[in-house]
């Protein structure tokens, strides 16, 4: 019989135990480019981006441009460090963050029954309507980030170099 600490435990050897840190690159990987690729057109025309947060009536006048300005940087720079496994766990934490975010933006329009696009992938008038499509992928992303959080044993990444120079490089204390 198994208990609830066993099931959560990613540092036990799976089976095939190339299979659980293969899922978590990808995950990691796919969350990196789908941060990357939502950034490029926000990032391309804020005023229009700024638009689509305001159709939300979530976020206050005073705040709407300077989140259209500082969000897609967010996104495009926790999307190239994730890339490149470079503060991993930093990153996962705050796309995990944003896309709570997003989920509740997404659920809130929904619930007051907003006719806005998503402004996830396209803004302004190319900004592709909201279905429950669109809350249902960016739950699934939360789940892919929070897995890729708690389970990364940094496969294929910088902070696996860093480390390892970080181990080698460090002189062991000797008690005097």
């Amino acid at each position: 019989m198994s208990n609830s600490a066993d099931r959560t435990d990613c540092s036990r050897k799976p089976p095939l135990g190339w299979i659980h840190p293969a899922l978590t690159l990808l995950f990691r990987v796919t969350l990196a480019l789908i941060f990357i690729i939502a950034a490029w057109p926000k990032l391309r025309d804020p005023k229009a981006f700024a638009w689509s947060i305001s159709y939300y009536r979530l976020v206050p006048d005073a705040l709407i441009n300077i989140s259209a300005i500082t969000l897609p940087a967010i996104e495009l720079v926790t999307g190239l460090l994730l890339l490149i496994g470079l503060k991993t766990r930093a990153c996962l934490l705050v796309v995990n963050g944003l896309l709570v975010i997003f989920i509740a933006a997404i659920a809130s329009a929904m619930v007051r029954g907003l006719d806005i696009g998503c402004g996830c992938f396209s803004v302004g008038t190319a900004a592709t309507a909201m279905t429950t499509s669109t809350l249902l992928w960016d739950v699934v992303w939360l789940a892919m980030g929070i897995y890729a959080m708690v389970c990364d044993r940094q496969l294929i990444s910088l902070d696996r170099w860093f480390g390892s120079r970080d181990r080698r490089r460090t002189p062991s204390r000797t008690s005097r």
